[in-house]
């Protein structure tokens, strides 16, 4: 297979962009687990990413802000639920950089902030809650939360960034893993199947527009950390879309249904929603931690893990093949969803 990984730089080679994280971010091996599972198995260890706590947003805002300086923004406005690792992860970038920036955070907030939404206050981000059960959104929440962003924006007059950094503007920051990937491995792909946490797909998008740039044949799996009915309500997009918005948008030299590289958006019809862990995802974290001594994240890779196993369990994923894990991190969150274990 021919690697084109001087398309894929080319095309990312002009965009603004701005220094946020550290890189590059370890591949490590999990011989034990792979071994187990049937498969080579490998994880990106993108909690690694050395913004804030870590995470996947390091390299999606990398572009965004870039693309926000270059504009000559001096705040942001964005949103998620209370919860969010990416409003926390905005908050720390825009400190980064100098910019203010407001959130307007879904949910309830607890009377004493824990996790990422103490961080984003400690971060001196402008914050707003507005009433929403994050798990299963009305169209009444999230119309609440969208008029209460969008007068943010005018009276502030800063750049939009919607939730999890779903734009055109972040698909760069998932290829640019693949472009470090490729680097790390000497311009050789040796993976069969990338599995991936979806929240709100540009982490995923970003992976699929990477491979298709560089003519490497290769499954994106983006497992989605939502129910279906939220993710209809909120109108989520396919990876295949954003992908195509970005290719719109930077004129990139590559047809999705000519590429070699494909894109399975996974909706388990068992997903209770957002932030609510299941047994397989609980499951999956111990697992990692006891096989592996590598902590996931209850809300997004801990179920993309769980989710991995069930393939592997059932031939999804062949036996025999090579598989890449992307840990997007969400730390923050993990001490909390585990005080409860027993130390067995």
């Amino acid at each position: 297979m021919t690697v084109h990984v001087e398309r894929l730089r080319a095309a990312l080679a002009p965009l603004p962009r701005v220094s946020l994280g550290t890189w590059p971010t370890p591949l490590v091996r999990l011989e034990r687990l792979g071994a187990a599972l049937g498969v080579e198995l490998w994880m990106k260890r993108d909690e690694c990413s050395g913004l804030a706590m870590g995470g996947n947003k390091a390299r999606k805002l990398e572009f965004v802000l870039g693309s926000a300086r270059a504009a000559g923004a001096r705040s942001v406005v964005t949103a998620g639920p209370v919860t969010s690792n990416h409003t926390m992860m905005t908050a720390a970038a825009a400190r980064r950089l100098g910019l203010d920036c407001h959130v307007v955070l879904g949910g309830r907030a607890p009377d004493t902030p824990t996790g990422n939404l103490a961080l984003t206050h400690l971060f001196g981000a402008h914050v707003h809650v507005t009433p929403m059960d994050t798990a299963d959104p009305s169209r009444g929440d999230l119309a609440a939360a969208q008029q209460l962003s969008a007068r943010l924006v005018a009276e502030t007059g800063g750049c939009w960034i919607p939730p999890g950094a779903t734009m055109p503007s972040s698909v760069p920051g998932y290829a640019s893993a693949i472009l470090e990937l490729l680097d790390q491995l000497d311009g050789e792909w040796p993976f069969d199947e990338v599995v991936v946490a979806y929240g709100t797909g540009s982490t995923s998008a970003g992976l699929y527009a990477g491979l298709a740039l560089a003519g490497i044949r290769a499954t994106v799996r983006a497992v989605a950390v939502s129910s279906r009915a939220a993710m209809a309500r909120f109108d989520a997009a396919s990876p295949n879309d954003l992908v195509q918005a970005a290719i719109d948008v930077y004129r990139w030299p590559i047809e999705l249904a000519a590429s070699p590289a494909r894109c399975e958006w996974i909706r388990p019809e068992r997903e209770p929603g957002y932030g609510l862990p299941t047994g397989a995802s609980q499951d999956a974290l111990r697992r990692l931690a006891r096989e592996e001594g590598y902590l996931l994240d209850p809300t997004y890779t801990a179920k993309a893990a769980a989710e991995m196993f069930a393939m592997a369990r059932d031939g999804r994923l062949r036996r025999g093949s090579r598989v890449l894990f992307i840990h997007t991190g969400g730390l923050p969150t993990t001490a909390a969803a585990t005080h409860q274990e027993s130390p067995s």
